[in-house]
């Protein structure tokens, strides 16, 4: 059973005192930064299914209840780090160990994950809505759409998708990289490669 702090955390931003909305707004976003500074985080990592990454490039990380598909569009939420009213961002610093232990339990397959690296300061920057830290699960949950532009690289293992997604990001010319994993080994993969 989960306790109430952190079921709040993912479902909503903690509530605020009058006094703290008017004159310490963003004080999450703020206690975030600072953490991450101190920490010496320069990466939050998104994990998604591989068929995910092209919507995603196409209109950014959204909400579940954001998420709006046409008939032949799918979407496959990964509940660890989505739910309808956050995103849950992990930080890099994590041993990863609570995503893997849930790969593992929910049988998915390796070559299905993509890692999302995200810029904390570019998003900062970009994003309205506070944020809230999870020290305990080292997640980071944004309570917004989290845009392409915050997007620095994208890591997959599917072979398959690798090709569609570096053409999309050199066809709009997104400032994107994109890491083939391989057995342990990581290759950065540019159009000539191809």
């Amino acid at each position: 059973m989960k306790n109430k702090e952190e079921t709040n955390l993912k479902e909503n931003l903690p509530k605020k005192s009058f006094f703290k909305k008017m004159f310490n707004k963003h004080s999450g976003k703020k206690e975030v930064l600072k953490f991450l500074h101190q920490k010496n985080i320069h990466q939050l990592y998104f994990y998604t299914d591989v068929s995910n990454v092209l919507l995603i490039l196409e209109n950014g990380i959204k909400l579940i209840k954001d998420q709006k598909l046409k008939s032949d569009e799918e979407y496959i939420v990964w509940t660890y780090l989505e739910n309808n009213n956050s995103i849950g961002l992990e930080l890099d610093s994590s041993t990863r160990a609570h995503f893997w232990k849930w790969a593992i339990e929910a049988h998915v397959e390796v070559e299905k994950i993509s890692v999302i690296g995200i810029d904390p300061i570019k998003l900062s920057t970009l994003l309205k809505s506070d944020w809230a830290l999870d020290i305990k699960d080292n997640l980071i949950y944004i309570y917004e759409t989290i845009p392409v532009e915050v997007i620095d690289f994208i890591m997959i293992k599917d072979k398959t998708n690798l090709q569609r997604i570096q053409t999309y990001i050199t066809s709009q010319e997104l400032n994107i990289d994109v890491y083939f994993g391989e057995t342990g080994n990581i290759k950065e993969i540019r159009g000539k490669d191809l």
